[in-house]
């Protein structure tokens, strides 16, 4: 019986620290839920490409700005065009694996990726890539996956404006409001 109660209890406290993670109360909650349960920290976004960062980071030795052009002179980093996909993916010469044939069937009919965006800040939050790739702040720490994992990666552990503070705090960059809320 006691086995019982005890495991009906921890079920519990694992749905209340769910559903403190799921509206967001505190940082201090996510932050423990995050690190007690990592798998909960990022989920896999589908795109209409299995975009490889893995392959095109290794095997390609691609870095990050060769496909997202601005993020080393403005906010956004961009999303690549088809245009940089022609480069490599105007044949099959290069690839027959099925995800690459289809960026090649985008190529051939001249039509963009619609790639569906995976991080977006609200209006109110200024978030400027070149000061931190500048600062030489690798992009695995607010991307965290992304570069590792095969498929696209969001890290949700991260997109919040706690988990931003603590990185500043770390880093000795300002925490002053208008850091980040400014334009």
């Amino acid at each position: 019986m006691k086995k019982k109660l005890a495991f009906l209890i921890f079920i519990l406290i694992i749905v209340i620290l769910s559903i403190f993670v799921y509206y967001r109360y505190r940082y201090q909650t996510e932050s423990i839920f995050y690190s007690i349960f990592p798998i909960f920290s990022w989920i896999s976004v589908d795109q209409p490409v299995l975009f490889n960062h893995l392959h095109h980071k290794e095997a390609v030795q691609l870095n990050c700005s060769f496909c997202h052009r601005y993020i080393e002179r403005y906010r956004a980093a961009g999303i690549p065009n088809i245009e940089l996909c022609r480069a490599c993916h105007a044949t099959d010469v290069m690839s027959k694996r099925p995800e690459a044939l289809k960026v090649i069937d985008y190529v051939k009919a001249n039509r963009e990726i619609p790639w569906n965006r995976m991080y977006e800040l609200p209006k109110f939050v200024v978030f400027p890539h070149w000061i931190h790739i500048q600062n030489k702040v690798n992009c695995s720490v607010c991307h965290g996956f992304t570069g590792v994992k095969e498929r696209p990666i969001q890290m949700v552990d991260r997109n919040y404006m706690e988990w931003c503070m603590d990185c500043h705090q770390k880093r000795g960059a300002s925490n002053d409001c208008y850091t980040c809320h400014s334009s």
